[in-house]
């Protein structure tokens, strides 16, 4: 699964970089096979204004099942990252779901999509 982060309106430190994969890797992980890119794009809306302006926008790339899309905003921008990053595993599970027990009924066995089954 690669991840792509880009921040939008501050300099991107390690330390972000590294939370935003870390969640990330966390929420999808599992999920990883299917899971062909994921885009962070972080903002800071209101900049030194304050509020609710932390920004975390995730695009996901889905084999077989396009691209979905998670967002969050908080004050804290690795609560927004945190709060991303579940709403993802959420939209992520249910198509991936969906399909294995399309195959299961149909009795297809789940191949990895990167290696081919030998038999």
């Amino acid at each position: 699964m690669l991840i792509e982060t880009r921040a939008m309106g501050f300099d991107l430190t390690d330390a972000i970089r590294m939370h935003v994969e870390n969640r990330i890797e966390s929420a999808l992980g599992h999920y990883s096979r299917w899971v062909l890119k994921v885009t962070a794009r972080l903002e800071d809306i209101n900049a030194d204004r304050g509020g609710v302006d932390k920004r975390c926008g995730l695009v996901i790339a889905i084999r077989g099942h396009g691209v979905l899309a998670a967002e969050a905003m908080d004050r804290d921008l690795y609560a927004a990252i945190d709060e991303a990053a579940r709403r993802a595993r959420k939209l992520v599970v249910r198509p991936i779901r969906r399909q294995m027990q399309q195959q299961r009924k149909s009795g297809h066995r789940h191949q990895n999509p990167i290696m081919p089954a030998f038999g």
